[in-house]
């Protein structure tokens, strides 16, 4: 087979449907010389259509400098069209744009790189551009285009996660909450004593220790952050660097973080050998280094270690006694542990698969050692992530399976914030909201620095009828863990919680940014369908319902027969924001 590297842009046009409905000629008319500009633009910027089916396009460019700048081009071009169009007539592209290895196929390309630009298409919003990694780092430093970082993201039938980036156009603001970029300040700023621990570098070079060395990452962070004397940044924000090489200053602004703690481990026959720097990012000072060399077997007393160190060098007052209180249970079974930190690194990958396969994992864990929590905590989220895929045709099995696993984690080790927070996940599932508060406040109050915690309670305060402490909560989620590639759930959740507060105004705000973060997310297109029926807005709401549909058919009314607040009230009037934007809610039992 012959092949060849290009940069495959991908496009297509925003509710082409919708806009056939509306007016079929005119919208195979505006689609014919829409394409036909797009051959040119792709012709002057050295580029060819390859492949085109109904409203899409698919172009090949031998430069992703010339790609892009094709792809703002035509961005330019049709926002200069649209600006005198009514909104719900207005036909907007979305692109998405590659680098990849593909298979020559008598003038096609064919291949993994063809999906991935077609599945970044579908992040971008109207009107925008994604890239990947690959385009990112090719294009290096140019001063000429400026990003937002979207994180590892899980593309649809792509088996890895792909490092993707929002082109800014037209001087727009990043697209993130305002909480956000209120959860960066300087490093210099005295009221922000946040710890960022960075991935740590696998010096041995042997992937199959690459787990290892992130489990021991991972525990060194839960360590620390059940420490209230400081917060901790998750691993989810952190780990955004693994395999980077990141100038530590850029890294804690980026992070919203004072303090930077980064290493490395070298796992040898029978040792492991870690080297930590302890780092004040506003200065670049190093305040403190070490070096430790331990048998293999070793490495819980390793952790410790490490973790008493950067506690006495950064909170002295903090009493023995609380490092006692929140150690974590320890398994009596090195093979179960080992299974536990693959199990959770899989699931990281966020994908059906690999959630499959973290559960045989930590039940092996379990059964190897029946008094380890972690092992627990892991499976009872790889039945909350079962919930999450709607991978299970068993709904009330999985919530049961994941209510027994988390009980007995909590049951293994009260002080595991982890496991309480899990808990919290379940009860919300089961429609035990005030239980599901207390296990979330409980999360909480072990471990003050765990975004999930704050994200879990909140969600149940806003279900229960409280949603300006929901926000609050969530709102808090989001400063704590500003890099999570998966922000997008909690935005929209405080989307939900506004609405529920009965201020569509600032829902619809919430919702849109939840869109510009992860534009495939149906949930987000639908708490957005709803807050504009409130506002009566029926066009737009309905495009968003539209989308909605597009991207996940049927689950509008899936999700509209499935009550989820304690006051039937709070479900109604989502469902009337719902109607107005012209869904049938008429069979909905949100009553019941």
């Amino acid at each position: 087979m012959k092949r060849k590297l290009v940069a495959i842009l991908a496009g297509d046009v925003v509710g082409y449907s919708r806009l056939m409905g509306l007016d079929e000629e005119l919208a195979v008319q505006n689609w014919t010389a829409y394409r036909e500009y797009i051959i040119d633009v792709a012709d002057d910027h050295h580029g060819r259509l390859f492949n085109s089916a109904g409203d899409s396009v698919v172009l090949e460019f031998a430069s992703v400098l010339d790609a892009l700048r094709c792809a703002v081009d035509v961005q330019g071009f049709l926002a200069d069209v649209n600006a005198d169009v009514p909104e719900d007539r207005r036909m907007l592209m979305r692109f998405g744009l590659h680098l990849s290895d593909v298979v020559v196929d008598r003038g096609n390309y064919l291949g993994d790189g063809v999906n991935v630009a077609a599945r970044l298409e579908a992040l971008a919003p109207p009107g925008g551009i994604c890239v990947s990694d690959m385009v990112h780092g090719n294009l290096g430093a140019s001063p000429e285009f400026a990003f937002v970082d979207l994180g590892d993201v899980a593309l649809k039938n792509i088996a890895r996660p792909i490092r993707a980036y929002r082109l800014i156009l037209n001087g727009d603001a990043p697209a993130v909450p305002a909480v956000e970029m209120a959860a960066a300040p300087a490093a210099d700023d005295e009221d922000w004593q946040a710890l960022a621990v960075l991935p740590f570098d696998n010096l041995g070079g042997n992937p199959d220790d690459d787990y290892f060395v992130d489990g021991l990452t991972e525990d060194i962070i839960t360590a620390l952050a059940a420490w209230r004397s400081f917060p901790v940044i998750a691993r989810n924000s952190t780990f955004a660097y693994k395999g980077k090489s990141p100038d530590v200053r850029a890294a804690a602004r980026e992070l919203g973080a004072r303090y930077v703690l980064e290493g490395s481990i070298r796992t040898g026959a029978s040792r492991v050998r870690v080297n930590v720097q302890f780092i004040d990012a506003a200065t670049g000072h190093h305040l403190w280094a070490e070096k430790f060399d331990r048998q293999a077997d070793d490495v819980f007393d390793l952790q410790d270690q490490i973790t008493d160190h950067i506690a006495a060098t950064i909170a002295p007052e903090v009493e023995r006694a609380e490092r006692a209180r929140v150690a974590p249970a320890r398994p009596t079974d090195m093979t179960a542990w080992r299974h536990c930190l693959q199990g959770r690194a899989l699931l990281e990958a966020f994908t059906p698969a690999g959630n499959g396969e973290a559960r045989d994992l930590f039940e092996q864990s379990v059964t190897l050692d029946p008094g380890y929590a972690e092992g627990y905590v892991g499976l009872a989220t790889s039945h909350h992530r079962d919930l999450l895929f709607r991978s299970v045709d068993d709904r009330a099995g999985a919530i049961a399976g994941m209510l027994a696993a988390s009980r007995q984690a909590v049951s293994l080790d009260p002080a595991n914030s982890e496991a309480h927070c899990v808990l919290a996940f379940a009860f919300t599932w089961d429609r035990q909201l005030d239980r599901a508060i207390a296990s979330g406040e409980e999360a909480v109050r072990l471990n003050p620095s765990n975004a999930v915690a704050f994200s879990a309670l909140g969600i149940a305060q806003s279900l229960v009828g409280r949603p300006a402490d929901g926000i609050a909560n969530m709102e808090r989620s989001l400063k704590l863990n500003p890099r999570n590639p998966r922000i997008h759930f909690t935005i929209v959740m405080v989307a939900r919680a506004y609405l529920n507060a009965r201020a569509p105004e600032d829902a619809a705000r919430w919702a849109e940014t939840a869109i510009q973060r992860r534009a495939d997310y149906a949930l987000a297109h639908l708490v957005l369908a709803a807050a504009l029926g409130h506002l009566d807005r029926p066009d737009a709401a309905r495009a968003a319902l539209d989308e909605c549909e597009r991207l996940d058919p049927g689950f509008a009314r899936r999700w509209a027969l499935h009550p989820l607040y304690k006051n039937p009230a709070d479900d109604l009037y989502f469902l009337d924001g719902l109607r107005r934007a012209g869904l049938d809610t008429s069979d909905a039992g949100a009553a019941g």
